[in-house]
């Protein structure tokens, strides 16, 4: 009797362990399920834009000495380019850059969806897209990552005018210098010049060189550990954490939300940016608040 007993007990011990174990894999299923669904909301509920406008000669404009307020309005609307993208393109490379950058912003380009992390995807196109004059201490972005349900996006701090630029990219990486070339593929992006002095985006461009490449990728900074250390440069980081650290080091604080991980969007919705380009997004509304 007592043999049976046991026999018994140690069947009951295996069939909870079975049902505990059924029941963790049907748990680990269904989250795994959702966060497939995510993905694949994400993917059909985001649209990216191109002009449904003619497209427009430019030409005469580009050839004026002094441009007007409409002028710049009529460019803004057929490049994607604003006043400061358009007057710093025009003097570093002339008008055959400002048509270049027009006919890619009316060329309806195929998206591909490319998977590079677990339910983490990136929306691409074939061609490469022509890029304003950029300077140091300015931001690129696009709304174009996402995990699951989360667009959260991507950013780079450009730290030199021929394009490099310092960027965390993803688990399991460290920040390194890189260039603007690797947003050539996204489709869309916006380029934003922080509205501080030449001085401060030397300083903040400098700074990230050479205190912020190195370090571990880690999208928790700021949860579980703090955002920011008055005293000391960061362990961790993230994307846009790395663009926002460089510059909060000087004073300038461009998380618009104050929260304790900062996205790209909450650099873009401050008050302390300007746009420079913009390409995928809608002119009138670029990357609106969600």
């Amino acid at each position: 009797m007592r043999k049976d007993g046991r026999e018994k007990k140690k069947t009951n011990i295996w069939r909870r362990v079975a049902i505990v174990a059924l029941s963790l894999a049907l748990f680990v299923g269904a989250v795994l399920g959702v966060l497939q669904l995510g993905v694949v909301y994400s993917e059909k509920s985001w649209e990216n834009w191109y002009p449904d406008y003619e497209k427009r000669d430019i030409s005469d404009i580009l050839q004026k000495t002094t441009l007007t307020d409409e002028d710049y309005e009529i460019l803004y609307e057929q490049t994607g380019l604003t006043k400061i993208g358009v007057d710093s393109t025009l003097a570093r490379y002339g008008k055959s850059r400002i048509l270049k950058i027009q006919d890619f912003y009316f060329e309806e380009h195929e998206m591909k969806i490319n998977h590079f992390n677990p339910f983490t995807y990136l929306e691409q196109i074939e061609d490469k897209a022509t890029f304003c004059a950029v300077e140091e201490g300015d931001i690129i972005m696009s709304s174009t990552t996402y995990v699951s349900w989360f667009r959260y996006g991507h950013a780079a701090l450009v730290v030199g005018e021929d394009g490099s630029t310092v960027e965390s990219t993803s688990p399991g990486s460290e920040s390194e210098i890189n260039h603007i070339n690797a947003f050539a593929r996204l489709a869309n992006f916006v380029i934003l010049r922080p509205k501080v002095d030449k001085e401060t985006k030397a300083q903040v461009a400098a700074y990230a060189r050479e205190k912020l490449v190195g370090l571990p990728y880690r999208m928790t900074t700021g949860i579980f550990t703090k955002k920011y250390k008055e005293d000391k440069d960061p362990k961790y980081t993230q994307c846009a954490h790395i663009v926002w650290t460089a510059y909060k080091k000087f004073g300038v604080d461009l998380d618009s939300t104050g929260g304790l991980v900062v996205k790209p969007q909450d650099m873009y919705l401050s008050d302390q940016v300007e746009i420079v380009q913009i390409f995928g997004f809608n002119p009138e509304t670029v990357w609106e608040k969600d």
